[in-house]
């Protein structure tokens, strides 16, 4: 510690404390610095197969025919519609043609479906095109092939006869045909004109969307395992309902451990999943262990022929591992088509493993609630029968071992947790899937016959049938929402498999006369008198009036629940049409295992915790796997928050969170704890007297101060009872969120304005940090707020945060949100770091929900402001933008380097770009890909940013202007009519390429200004002629003679 006076606390913990449970490499950082943790095509409609031309046909020609689309049929599928023409088959020269209507845009018109177009394909694209008789105008028309914009077959179109434009178009190898579409795109609109287009033609050599390259290698001999629709996320809750739980067994068989158990399970009369490793099959006893196991009816699960970790192997590999593992149980019993319907990972490491075994008739196994029974944790009699009860929770998978090692008091625990369960009633049954288990079908709604059991969410909302139909006759009409979240909803209770990875799409369109609004699919679940509520990721889209527009997202149910509904909902006062709803299984790609994990190379450079927001969704499946590779830390995303924790005054309900805590405790995971005080996601009532709105009265302010100490109290309270050896995975908090405004107000520090504020003044932030000291003396104590690296909003956060230091509150650190953008400069926020590093350099400093969007607008994550509408993307394309925000991670990453000294924590706010907000706040925002892993989990050019820019792409044209803070108004004193000369300084304007650039003004300083108000407007302009304006008052005012 400093001897700063600014500290005047002292330090919280002794020096030799850590928050972490789970000690990591420290790399150059010295010691711990702490104070006291393919979706497929026909899944959405598109039918690739219906495009391609019967075999006799496509024989005949001299190419294969992709696409043909002449409109006699008076329909123009399967092209969709692109941006917001209206589009109708109209009657022109004798034939039928599609007119293109009411454009705004280029690129107003159609395009081709998604997985027509193929990676290392070649096409040739025709069409005809006219210009409409009133257009008056000649204009150039031609192809556009996303995401690279490609123009092809660039044509002069007018109105007096059909032009044909044909070119041909080389597809990228390695790209992604769901991306890989053409549109008609024309000249920039000085006017709105619309035209006509026929007999479009896409032929070619490629071949249509083929599936995923590996399969396994054909034997007529091979008998699959038996599971029924295995897929390849793990599963991870038990069958049935109510107080049940799926016991597994893994690493037998083993003398002695092996048998003892089974003699449990007989006497009790229950059953459980054995994990089979080969090589003990085939040690001494094995076999006969193995037949007794079977006999006695207990289910078989593949665990590998060895220990070996199988995380990085290929999939021949692991296909190689899995059948010879089956042949040798198989053999062992003398059964050739014996059933091993399960599949867990050796070490919970997945790789490629969960596809390989899917496809070997395997369903993958997730590890569930593990009791530590292994070497390296307490191994005693007393602790393993305490993991043992605490790892009975309804719905659970409970993972033991039977071999590996000595298991003595592992049997001790199973025998007397086990018949304490049975005498209390407990059902034990096997894990979802497998075999004899449903397969998950799918679920749809067409509206032809009406509402199909759909209804109205929030009251006074109306769902009635429309014959306003994308397909068929019917669709499903929503009306009178008077709050974002009514729309209309199904329960799919029985549609929703645990732990199954499910396509959700549905296709909308808004009433006539409506503004486009972006909508979006979620989901509520129902558990225990709890909800929570789930956006199904990457689904939400700007829709139109004008055309049908496809919601489609995916989405894993983490764990059974007692209800789960899927809705559709929008901003207030929009009415909107629903068509051609559909749920069904998908299969997901892998993580990669062959890339250097985020925490090794973070942790390395000295920032100790890597982090990510999640939810139960990221607790599964691949987003799991991908969580337990890159991060050693997460935050709840809104588990923690107050509404989810106290929706009722009194009732605490921590479902939620323990589903992230169990996570987080069976892998080995710190908790980063979000929120205990915040203005938002907070309930009403904190801040009511019955129906009366608290004041600042004293009485009032001793209600306010109780409910914040019964709150913060209460999360103590249930985290000792799960933690009584106080080994919490929660080494922080943000004690407080978001407590300064962006612009003036009239408060000190210009503090938020926040019912918090308005009953207990500045005080609250104080009384929230000596809560949570005394609730939480192990944690590290944080404040946290967005904006951060704004300067005028520094000014005020480092203001507030010494006025605390001073009054002696105990603050251990301080949290910048960083959702930031690609043109704002990274200076600003290392100033806001060395701002915080000079009021006390052992201040722990935090980037707590870092993300960059590549939007022209940012509003920071203010989400209980006004929303600003429009947003658009800074580039045209999609990869450009993706470069870009790969070179501002890595310009950030370089920036927090230099300062890990007190940058103690990195999270960032999603585990994909189809899970991050900004899809979908303030309106839908497809463009933006904010984060190191995109939809499918891959890696992005944030990642390599990160870890290794060489590996960057190149960097697109610079089209970011310079950033200028908001200069203030400057005020001076004239002493005669003439005016006065005026000297003033300026905010430096900074670009993202070019760093700091000149200011010229239109009034430079040392100008002379007379009286009155004079508006100064000064330019940036960058190497790529890009600029930037900003404006202030010169105010000068007319001394009173005789006036001092």
């Amino acid at each position: 510690m400093t001897n700063n006076p600014l500290w005047a606390h002292g330090p919280r913990f002794p020096a030799a404390a850590s928050f972490a449970r789970h000690p990591l490499p420290r790399g150059e950082h010295g010691p711990l610095r702490r104070y006291g943790l393919v979706a497929s095509a026909t899944a959405f409609g598109l039918l690739a197969s219906a495009l391609v031309l019967p075999a006799a046909q496509a024989e005949a020609a001299d190419a294969t025919v992709f696409l043909q689309e002449d409109f006699e049929d008076g329909s123009y599928d399967p092209l969709t519609q692109n941006g917001g023409a209206t589009l109708s088959v109209v009657d022109a020269d004798g034939d039928k043609a599609l007119l293109v209507q009411g454009r705004t845009n280029d690129y107003d018109g159609v395009k081709t479906p998604a997985n027509l177009l193929q990676p290392g394909g070649s096409y040739t694209f025709t069409a005809q095109v006219k210009l409409s008789a009133a257009a008056g105008t000649t204009t150039s028309a031609r192809f556009v092939v996303e995401p690279a914009y490609t123009w092809v077959g660039n044509a002069t179109v007018t109105a007096d006869a059909w032009t044909t434009m044909s070119g041909t178009f080389e597809a990228p190898a390695g790209s992604d045909p769901a991306t890989l579409r053409a549109y008609i795109g024309t000249d920039a609109l000085a006017g709105p004109y619309d035209y006509l287009l026929d007999d479009i033609e896409i032929t070619g050599t490629a071949a249509p969307a083929q599936p995923d390259t590996w399969q396994p290698t054909p034997d007529a001999s091979f008998v699959p395992g038996g599971a029924v629709a295995a897929t390849a996320t793990p599963v991870g809750t038990a069958r049935g309902t109510g107080n049940r739980v799926a016991l597994t067994f893994d690493d037998g068989p083993n003398p002695g451990e092996t048998a003892a158990i089974l003699d449990v399970l007989k006497a009790q009369g229950i059953h459980a999943t054995f994990c089979i490793i080969g090589q003990n099959v085939q040690q001494a006893e094995g076999t006969e262990l193995l037949k007794r196991i079977v006999a006695e009816g207990h289910t078989l699960c593949n665990h590998g022929t060895s220990y070996a970790d199988m995380g990085s192997w290929t999939q021949a590999q692991v296909e190689t591992d899995l059948k010879a593992n089956l042949r040798i149980i198989r053999e062992a019993v003398g059964d050739p088509t014996l059933a091993v319907p399960y599949f867990r990972a050796p070490n919970g490491s997945w790789g490629a493993t969960g596809a390989v075994a899917a496809a070997l008739g395997m369903q993958p196994l997730g590890l569930g609630s593990v009791i530590f029974d292994w070497d390296g944790n307490d191994l005693s009699e007393a602790t393993l029968t305490a993991n043992l009860r605490a790892a009975f929770t309804p719905g659970a998978i409970v993972l033991a071992h039977d071999g590996g090692g000595d298991r003595t008091n592992t049997v001790k625990a199973v025998t007397t947790v086990v018949a304490e369960k049975v005498a209390e009633g407990w059902t034990f049954t096997l894990p979802q899937g497998g075999v004899g288990a449903p397969a998950p079908t799918g679920f749809s709604s067409d509206f032809e016959e009406g509402t199909d059991g759909w209804t109205a969410r929030g009251d006074g909302v109306l769902v009635t049938p429309s014959t306003d139909a994308r397909t068929g006759s019917g669709s499903l009409l929503v009306t009178t929402r008077t709050q974002p979240w009514h729309g209309a909803t199904i329960d799919v209770t029985a549609d929703m498999p645990v732990a199954t990875a499910l396509g959700i799409s549905v296709w909308a369109k808004l009433a006539p006369g409506q503004s486009p609004a972006g909508l979006k699919i979620s989901v509520q679940r129902d558990n225990g008198g709890g909800s929570a509520y789930e956006g199904v990721a990457g689904a939400g889209a700007q829709v139109t009036a004008d055309g049908w527009t496809l919601l489609s997202g995916t989405y894993t149910l983490a764990a059974a629940a007692d209800r789960v509904q899927v809705y559709v909902e929008g901003p207030v006062g929009i009415d909107f049409l629903l068509d051609d709803f559909v749920i069904e299984p998908i299969v997901e790609k892998g993580i990669q295992t062959d890339v250097p994990s985020l925490k090794d190379v973070l942790v390395a450079d000295g920032i100790e915790h890597v982090g990510v927001a999640i939810d139960a969704r990221e607790t599964v499946g691949t987003a799991a796997d991908l969580v337990k590779k890159h991060f050693n830390a997460f935050t709840p995303e809104n588990a923690g928050k107050p509404e989810s924790v106290q929706p009722v005054e009194g009732q605490f309900t921590f479902t939620q969170l323990d589903q992230l805590l169990d996570f987080a405790d069976a892998n080995g995971i710190d908790v980063y704890g979000h929120v205990l005080a915040w203005h938002s996601q907070t309930p009403a009532w904190f801040f009511l007297d019955g129906a009366r709105p608290l004041t600042n009265s004293t009485a009032d302010q001793a209600i306010l101060k109780a409910r914040m100490r019964a709150h913060i109290g209460g999360i103590a309270a249930h985290l000792d009872a799960r933690y009584p050896d106080g080994n919490s995975p929660v080494w922080a908090w943000d004690v407080v969120n978001e407590v300064i405004a962006d612009g003036d107000t009239a408060n000190p520090h210009d503090m938020r304005d926040s019912r918090w504020f308005q009953v207990l003044g500045e005080g609250f932030v104080d009384e929230a940090f000596r809560l949570a000291d005394e609730y939480f003396p192990d944690a590290a104590l944080f404040i946290n707020d967005y904006n951060t690296e704004m300067p005028e909003k520094r000014a005020d956060y480092v203001s507030l945060i010494g006025a605390l230091i001073a009054r002696g509150v105990p603050i251990d650190g301080v949290g910048h949100q960083a959702h930031v953008d690609i043109a704002r400069p990274v200076q600003w926020l290392e100033d806001s770091i060395t701002a915080v590093e000079g009021l006390d350099p052992d201040l722990l400093q935090a980037i707590t929900e870092l993300d960059v969007n590549a939007s022209t607008e940012n509003q920071g994550a203010d989400v209980s402001g006004a929303p600003v509408d429009p947003y658009s993307p800074a580039f045209e394309n999609d990869e450009d933008a993706a470069a870009e925000v790969g070179y501002y991670y890595r310009d950030l990453f370089a920036m927090l380097r230099k300062h890990d000294s007190s940058i103690e924590s990195v999270t960032f706010w999603g585990i994909s770009n189809a899970r991050t907000w900004l899809r979908t706040w303030p309106m839908a925002r497809p463009w933006e890909q904010p984060l190191p892993f995109d939809d499918d989990l891959q890696v992005t050019p944030a990642y390599w940013g990160i870890v290794d820019p060489t590996k960057l792409p190149a960097r697109p044209a610079d089209v970011l202007a310079p950033r200028i803070a908001d200069p203030s108004d400057v005020r001076a004193v004239a002493n005669g009519a003439a005016g006065v000369k005026v000297r003033y300084s300026l905010p430096e304007a900074i670009d993202t390429l070019d760093g700091v650039v000149p200011l010229e003004c239109t009034s430079p300083s040392g100008s002379r200004f007379t009286i009155g108000t004079t508006t100064v407007t000064c330019t940036a302009t960058d190497a790529a002629g890009n600029t930037r304006t900003a404006t202030f008052d010169v105010i000068v005012t007319r001394k009173v003679p005789g006036k001092k």
